[in-house]
């Protein structure tokens, strides 16, 4: 370790330690460790450890590790890596990694892992059995510093494109396969799916296959620039007879239409009865004329939406003449809804990975329209 990177990492090592002190008891003491044996620190193996001594005499050792910039697919990394390094000098002792900004899913993963974790805008989990301290806190949730890396921003209706076709076919498959399925260029995609590998939300071959896919949090993560009534243009109704009896409605209009949200739901995973009937259309004049729906502001029963992008009238299901759309819309629709609405997102996305035989393609599908960006 050279001197200058040892003084860039002493400033975060006290940083922690001022952080550690204001939050424990005045009788505590917490000082960058004077442990000349402890391994791993000495010979540069391990960048700092911080003793942590309660006033009843117990004390414990908590090893640092300290980066410029840790994301979720860098917790896999470490735990293979550094981490494995450190379990092996110091088994016995914590682990804490200490970062400029820690994203959500990456703070996640450290606590699966039993990480303590610090972030310079105040993202905290510190976990420790002797003394026995315990301490969450909230800090940023976008980074503050962002930095320009290149890749495709995890929003807008093209990423939408590509996480659904992503969800809703086994891998593995290619960039061009692909690009191809979600008619969208192979650029696009490998630059996004650089962005969603990074995340941890997929796994690549070296070769840049898509070999894997964390359904659920893929959706959750497309949840952070998704809302079903703003992404989607919404048009609120009241149904006279009620929404159910709208729905029965349903296979007697000529318009386009597709049933998401609760109604869509409760075939799935029920949670509670539906009261809101949410309907995709490309016309919702149109529909609403059709089923005698009057507008309303409140009291509404009825919700058309106008599609933020075809994908959603892909991979519909029919039934007695209704079209549904497809479970990975139900459950992104739901789980960025109201109300009862997210409880029955976590609901679907829990059968979803119950019945993923009854849902997801094995292969993508063939098309040949050329793609487009």
């Amino acid at each position: 370790m050279t001197a200058n990177t040892q003084q860039l990492e002493n400033e975060p090592a006290d940083q922690i330690v001022a952080w550690l002190r204001a939050r424990l008891p005045a009788s505590w003491e917490v000082a960058l460790t004077s442990r000349a044996e402890l391994a791993g620190v000495s010979d540069g193996r391990v960048d700092a450890a911080i003793d942590i001594r309660g006033s009843n005499g117990t004390y414990t050792t908590v090893v640092v590790e300290i980066k410029q910039a840790f994301g979720p697919r860098d917790v896999e990394r470490f735990q293979a890596s550094q981490g494995r390094i450190l379990r092996t000098l110091t088994a016995h002792i914590p682990r804490m990694v200490f970062a400029p900004w820690l994203s959500e899913r990456t703070q996640g993963l450290l606590r699966a892992d039993g990480i303590n974790y610090l972030d310079l805008t105040g993202n905290a989990f510190v976990r420790l059995e002797n003394p026995t301290v315990y301490i969450e806190t909230t800090g940023a949730k976008r980074d503050p510093a962002p930095l320009a890396r290149g890749k495709a921003r995890v929003q807008g209706p093209k990423a939408g494109r590509l996480i659904r076709t992503l969800v809703d076919v086994r891998p593995p498959y290619g960039v061009r396969d692909l690009a191809a399925a979600a008619h969208l260029t192979a650029g696009y995609v490998s630059r996004l799916l650089d962005a969603l590998d990074d995340s941890a939300l997929i796994k690549r071959s070296p070769k840049g296959r898509v070999d894997d896919v964390d359904v659920p949090n893929l959706l959750k993560r497309w949840t952070d620039s998704y809302d079903v009534f703003r992404t989607n243009k919404a048009t609120t109704y009241l149904a006279p007879a009620g929404a159910t009896h709208a729905l029965r409605q349903l296979p007697s209009v000529e318009s386009r239409v597709a049933v998401t949200g609760s109604f869509a739901a409760v075939r799935l995973a029920p949670v509670a009865a539906p009261a809101l009937l949410t309907l995709y259309s490309d016309n919702a004049t149109a529909l609403a004329g059709e089923l005698g729906l009057v507008p309303a502001d409140e009291g509404a029963n009825v919700a058309v939406l106008r599609p933020y992008d075809p994908v959603v009238w892909e991979r519909t299901t029919t039934d007695a003449g209704t079209a549904f759309v497809t479970p990975s819309q139900v459950a992104l629709d739901c789980l960025t809804g109201n109300g009862r609405m997210p409880a029955e997102g976590e609901a679907v996305l829990q059968w979803m990975l119950a019945h993923e035989e009854l849902w997801r393609l094995q292969t993508l599908p063939r098309d040949d329209v050329a793609t487009s960006s």
